[in-house]
């Protein structure tokens, strides 16, 4: 049984879920638990408060899993659950992640180190950016989720989602920016170029 799960798409495994089928939504939880634990990691000030979310989020997906419309990907619908009670947490707590000191490398001026390290970075940088410009750069570059898709989670229109990623990209290129000169290196990489280097491996 475990192994025909894995062979069906997230969709099928929620259809199979609306009928009961228990090991179904297992297999979901497992596919989607860790990159919804890092995209909700950045609403919480704690590991625990993200793993609670988390599991909160997927209390909600199976209470309502007969409320999923397979028209929508699964994973859209599971992150638009799990974007409502971030933005719960957020209105009780009020409390942001503090941005830790990155470092940055570069083998010769002008070049930066495509890897897991530069990756991280960026994405530690992200962090200080405004929670839907976040949340739109995790969808679009973590979970690569389309425009529309991303709309649908944020219940923000396509325009909004756009100009979010547009400031996002901006914002996030000025902040890369302010680490090189604190550093004292030189990382010629447009603000295109550096979003290309978010997507997440496994996600």
């Amino acid at each position: 049984m475990p192994d025909i799960l894995r062979a069906l798409s997230p969709e099928e495994l929620a259809r199979r879920s609306q009928q009961g089928c228990r090991r179904s939504f297992a297999e979901l939880a497992e596919r989607y638990g860790i990159s919804l634990f890092r995209f909700l990691r950045y609403k919480t000030n704690n590991i625990q408060d993200a793993e609670d979310l988390v599991q909160e989020s997927f209390v909600r997906a199976y209470e309502n899993i007969h409320r999923y419309n397979d028209s929508w990907k699964f994973s859209t619908w599971l992150f638009a659950i799990a974007a409502r009670l971030a933005s719960s947490y957020f209105r009780k707590s009020r409390s942001f992640q503090k941005i830790e000191d990155i470092g940055s490398s570069t083998s010769e001026p002008g070049q930066m180190v495509i890897d897991k390290e530069t990756r991280q970075g960026l994405w530690a940088l992200a962090r200080g950016l405004s929670m839907n410009q976040y949340q739109a750069l995790w969808l679009k570059y973590g979970q690569d989720m389309s425009i529309k898709e991303i709309a649908r989670v944020l219940r923000k229109s396509q325009v909004n989602v756009k100009v979010l990623l547009y400031r996002a990209r901006i914002n996030l290129a000025k902040k890369l920016k302010n680490v090189d000169v604190e550093n004292q290196v030189q990382v010629n990489t447009s603000s295109k170029q550096l979003l290309s280097l978010m997507k997440v491996e496994g996600a």
